[in-house]
């Protein structure tokens, strides 16, 4: 692939990583698309993450910033959002630290976007207004245990993708769109930040607010990703994909249930009726 112009920022949130980094590290260094700087923030790890962040560094001195900072253990989410502020680019990635990313990921995903903003940009009238969209991309995952053992082919199938794409509403209700899976624009970036304090998770506020401030998300049937689930995971595969009323009437899932209505109608004033109708309506699917 040609190099081009355009920059692309690989964002690494680590802590407390080291069993599984250097294996992330090496599968984002065997991509077919080489053009991206990874720029990697650490939250206070205290096993031997930075001794194997420093060593790839000094291997790729010329592709890879690590941000100092001194306030530490900030969660994952706060961590991602430093650094989605702090780097300037044209496009941006999530990666978390126990991924395997497929050698074809930023390619892949790149040229999707390249693809939505094409169209904009040649949409008669409207390329301006259009042309400066937020714009998101996805792809599907690739469900992997600790030995990288296939647990399930594809991850969209729990996030029900199908129905997003037939409502987009259900992005309000579902998580939909997984972070580590994201790329997207400026424009994106811009319409996400700050982060709302009533936010609990960096990739479902990019999305909403891409949603909800007249941006394109579009999602990818290919599998980009294999996606570790292990003792660690706290958000991993298993809690998507159960039903709607497992989670609900989990004492989390009560929870959960009062913040989201809360963000949206706060942060993007969606009624409160309306965010009941769709867990309602969309509890079915």
């Amino acid at each position: 692939m040609e190099r081009n112009n355009y920059k692309i920022a690989i964002l690494l949130a680590t802590y407390n990583g080291g069993k599984y980094i250097w294996e992330q590290l090496e599968s984002l260094f065997q991509q077919s698309c080489g053009d991206f700087h990874l720029y990697i923030r650490d939250d206070g790890s205290k096993d031997d993450t930075l001794k194997i962040v420093e060593e790839y560094r000094q291997k790729f001195s010329d592709r890879i910033t690590v941000l100092e900072d001194s306030q530490k253990h900030k969660g994952a989410a706060k961590s991602f959002m430093t650094l989605l502020q702090e780097v300037d680019s044209d496009y941006y990635m999530f990666c978390d630290q126990d991924d395997i990313w497929l050698p074809n990921k930023v390619e892949l995903t790149f040229a999707r976007m390249k693809e939505i903003e094409g169209t904009a940009e040649n949409s008669a009238g409207t390329a301006n207004a259009v042309g400066n969209a937020p714009v998101l991309v996805a792809t599907d995952l690739k469900v992997v245990d600790e030995q990288l053992s296939p647990i399930k082919n594809s991850f969209n199938a729990d996030l029900k993708i199908d129905v997003f794409r037939k409502h987009p509403e259900l992005i309000c209700v579902r998580h939909v769109v997984t972070g580590c899976t994201m790329m997207f624009n400026r424009a994106a970036k811009e319409a996400s930040l700050p982060m709302s304090p009533r936010a609990t998770m960096h990739d479902e506020w990019v999305a909403l607010s891409v949603h909800f401030k007249g941006g394109i998300i579009s999602i990818l049937d290919d599998a980009t990703i294999l996606y570790r689930q292990h003792t660690s995971n706290t958000l991993g595969a298993e809690q998507a994909s159960k039903g709607f009323f497992a989670r609900a009437l989990a004492r989390a899932g009560q929870k959960q249930f009062f913040q989201v209505a809360k963000l949206l109608h706060k942060d993007f004033g969606l009624p409160y009726l309306k965010f009941l109708m769709y867990k309602i309506l969309y509890s079915w699917f």
